[in-house]
């Protein structure tokens, strides 16, 4: 737009009182884009606009320090010499306002005055439908959200882990979904899923077949059954063209095999203790919904400390990547992890970091499960305030259980100090009461801090800010950890760290790191 040198469009949020605020610091350059929440009723032109309904023209600094003395030397500095601020209203509902600055002064005469108007208009609809496709997307995405397991289960001599990521920016969630459900004989099922589709509709038929799928299940949990009454079911859902991919698997109450059917879906991978992963080449059965059963059912050995991985087809499957290879790239990528960093919990997480890109087209969804039978595992648990003392108390409370447990006394100095920061990032972010959870077997000690804050504020980025207190604690447990992540699911966030039981040389001290988190 001719002599147009910023622009600004603010929206508003909750009835009014705060706007979100994008400007261009250089009208030419996308990348200058700022944003900022601004109060509603705050002295500034854009929000006079909003808050009287009617457009607000300023031809000179004159006028603009007449009305808005607080702002005119910040506006004369940027160049501005003339300001148009123009509501954008549908009928009686105000969606926010539209800011340009002139690098000349203008008169705005009736005609340009009109075409602002008109230019609003066309802005105010494209706001209407990004507005209505944002409340669509976070609906259908909390409604999938909740529907996914809380937590995952403690169960006896199974280790799980599990990575739920959304379709990146602009893509509508899809129908993945996981579950694991104990159950009364010993046996655990567990089971992760594809509706075909996106959006609150494949939300709606996942939530149908996860809690058909833990019926059927409480009453024969024989794979081949199960999965032919979940054919049924989809078949009279009445959708049209609606089938639902599968892995379901039933593990012995003894941890020594899981009997396995597939229905469609991309096969699982099996990584033994020792030697390379391999995908898995048992018998397969078709999608479910197309009622072209049946759904053979195959014995995997778990004895041999084995962990079977589930995954959807978005961790495998792009736009430049077929299934096929995608399914050996991932076998290689696992193949490159060590052992010891092979168990479901940092799996999964490693699996997440893979992946983690905000042009992804699909949801990618991961269930690792594996037996610990055969290993020494031992853990407590404790329940803090929503204070800052809690991380006094989780530091105590890790102390006496590793004493007690005879874990060395390095060992235990590291996990104080990163049980402490998790503990303060919980309170701080989430404002609930933080679980701390230490859990030690033969090779390691695990510490897992959960809080009930929706999705936490913890992300592990490469970027950490030094000086941010948040980010500067995340880069000491980097640092002092032998491994660290972020697990997200409807009930808030598990953040958690290893350390090896026998202590090695580091090159960060605990107790100067200490003092370092501590420093203001």
């Amino acid at each position: 737009m001719p002599g147009v040198i910023r622009a600004g469009l603010g929206v508003t949020e909750g009835a009014g009182r705060h706007l979100q605020f994008v400007s261009s610091d250089d009208i030419n350059s996308p990348a200058a884009l700022r944003w900022c929440l601004i109060d509603g009723y705050a002295d500034l032109p854009l929000t006079y606009a909003v808050r009287s309904g009617s457009d607000l023209y300023l031809p000179t600094l004159d006028d603009l320090e007449n009305g808005f003395p607080e702002i005119l030397e910040k506006q004369r500095s940027q160049g501005t010499r003339s300001m148009a601020v123009i509501q954008l209203v549908r009928d009686t509902e105000r969606l926010g306002g539209l800011m340009l600055s002139y690098d000349e002064e203008h008169d705005f005469d009736q005609y340009e005055r009109a075409f602002l108007s008109a230019f609003a208009a066309q802005v105010t609809q494209a706001v209407r439908r990004g507005l209505a496709y944002q409340i669509q997307y976070t609906n259908s995405e909390q409604l999938q959200r909740s529907l996914m397991p809380n937590t995952l289960p403690d169960v006896d001599g199974l280790a799980l882990g599990s990575y739920y990521q959304p379709g990146g920016l602009n893509v509508d969630v899809g129908g993945d979904w996981y579950d694991v459900i104990p159950l009364p004989n010993g046996s655990v099922a567990v089971s992760l899923g594809d509706v075909m589709g996106k959006g609150v509709q494949a939300a709606i038929v996942m939530s149908e077949i996860r809690s058909a799928a833990r019926a059927y299940a409480m009453l024969d949990p024989s794979p081949s059954v199960v999965l032919d009454r979940l054919d049924r079911l989809v078949s009279s859902l009445g959708v049209d063209d609606q089938f639902v991919t599968m892995l379901y698997g039933v593990i012995h109450p003894q941890r020594t095999s899981m009997t396995l059917s597939v229905a469609g879906h991309p096969p699982p991978l099996l990584i033994p203790g020792h030697g390379p992963p391999e995908v898995f080449g048992g018998d397969l059965g078709p999608a479910l919904g197309l009622e072209a059963g049946p759904w053979p059912e195959n014995e995997v050995d778990l004895s041999t400390d084995t962990t079977v991985l589930f995954y959807s087809d978005g961790l495998v499957e792009s736009r430049e990547v077929d299934l096929a290879r995608g399914i050996d790239l991932l076998r290689e990528h696992v193949a490159r992890i060590g052992p010891r960093r092979q168990n479901p919990r940092e799996l999964c997480a490693k699996l997440g970091e893979l992946v983690r890109r905000e042009d992804a087209d699909d949801d990618v969804t991961v269930l690792a499960t594996a037996v610990t039978t055969a290993r020494r595992q031992i853990s407590d648990s404790i329940t803090l305030p929503p204070e800052p003392a809690a991380a006094g108390l989780a530091r105590r409370f890790v102390a006496d259980r590793l004493d007690s447990w005879g874990v060395d006394g390095e060992v235990a100095e590291v996990a104080k100090l990163c049980v402490s920061e998790l503990v303060t990032n919980a309170v701080i972010h989430s404002g609930t009461d933080p679980e701390v959870t230490v859990r030690v077997d033969d090779e390691c000690l695990l510490v897992l801090v959960h809080d009930h804050g929706n999705r936490g504020a913890v992300q592990q980025a490469a970027d950490y800010d030094p000086m941010s207190v948040s980010g500067r604690g995340l880069t000491l447990i980097d640092a002092l950890t032998a491994a660290w992540s972020a697990e997200h699911n409807a009930d808030g966030t598990t953040v958690w760290f290893e350390l090896p039981l026998e202590p090695v040389a580091a090159e960060a001290d605990p107790a100067a790191a200490f003092a370092f988190l501590s420093a203001d």
